[in-house]
């Protein structure tokens, strides 16, 4: 019977029926809890590994080379989300070992967040919730409305699309910044590309939704943010590297923009606190794609991958097919 290991408890929190899929698929699962690990655990996660023949991880689980190669059943290598950064592909790829990840498995619920966080932010809904709670009653004029403003989308993929038509309802003008051109969805829904620079500055909101990379890294920097405009806000439910967070400190404390909703910091759970204590921030616990039907759509479509796979078939979104190219399965 096949190992399967999964490397965060989080996996069936919201239902056992995953891990009942599998184990009637044949296989013995195990559950760890090695959700947020260090590399400094290596050693010790290669003892729990051992005799795996797939591991379920998360994205930001440090799947490194150490730890490929400390079991010699591994096969494949299944992550639950959408992001990879975690693993190492090319190690993956020398060792043979196929890895997945669930693009698009919980889209809708970033997508959703990022309305949240846009008009909590902007509506001072959190701030003024707070003040409830301490007996105040602050019914004073303030905050900004989403209807009938610029939204600007750097990522025009599967969420950004998402977010495009969800303030399509709001009336609002979308205009966008992405390496990949969407001719059809753009000329849908009338959206117009501009640089990055010229986005900033227009943009009433500015949403992030690209992966993070070398290309991405730091994007949103000091001299970007001096760009938008004073009453302009900054959402974020990417990855927490792709915003300068001192910058974004200076930004918000000497008010070059209005304000920012995030849900992902550049450490995690987060080191530099100072913009998050801040009245015109929002912030929620990398926690956007985790609503209870998208966890579930994540669990399940993972399984679904990895009962593929030991099928003898190609299973969908494989990061790696070079391994695929390799082995003998069948499409």
């Amino acid at each position: 019977m096949p190992k399967a290991v999964i490397m965060t408890k989080k996996f069936a929190e919201i239902s056992r029926d995953p891990i009942v899929t599998l184990e009637r698929a044949g296989f013995t699962v195990e559950e760890k809890d090695y959700d947020r690990v260090q590399l400094s655990q290596e050693d010790e996660i290669c003892r729990a590994i051992q005799g795996a023949d797939v591991l379920i991880v998360t994205a930001m689980f440090p799947a490194t080379r150490k730890i490929i190669e400390s079991s010699d059943r591994l096969k494949m290598i299944a992550i639950r989300s959408v992001g990879f950064e975690g693993s190492d592909l090319k190690a993956a790829t020398d060792n043979g070992v196929v890895v997945t990840n669930n693009p698009g498995s919980n889209s809708e619920s970033v997508a959703d967040m990022t309305i949240g966080l846009m008009l909590a932010v902007s509506k001072q809904i959190a701030k003024k919730d707070r003040e409830m709670r301490k007996g105040l009653y602050p019914r004073g004029s303030g905050g900004e409305d989403l209807f009938r403003k610029t939204v600007g989308i750097i990522g025009l993929g599967n969420i950004g699309k998402r977010v495009a038509k969800r303030v399509q309802g709001f009336e609002a003008k979308v205009i966008a910044n992405d390496i990949v051109e969407y001719p059809d969805f753009q000329k849908r829904y009338n959206i117009p590309y501009y640089s990055k620079e010229e986005l900033l500055q227009k943009a009433d909101f500015v949403t992030l939704h690209v992966p993070l990379d070398n290309s991405t890294r730091g994007m949103i920097h000091e001299d970007r943010l001096r760009l938008m405009k004073k009453t302009a806000f900054l959402v974020n439910t990417a990855r927490g590297p792709i915003v300068d967070e001192r910058a974004l400190y200076k930004a918000l404390k000497e008010g070059w923009i209005a304000g920012a909703g995030l849900d992902v910091f550049e450490a995690e759970p987060p080191v530099f606190r100072d913009h998050i204590m801040l009245e015109n921030v929002v912030s929620t616990p990398h926690s956007a794609g985790l609503s209870n039907q998208a966890s579930y759509a994540m669990a399940m479509e993972t399984v679904k991958k990895v009962i593929t796979f030991f099928q003898g078939k190609v299973p969908e979104n494989v990061l790696n097919p070079d391994v695929v190219k390799k082995l003998e399965l069948s499409a």
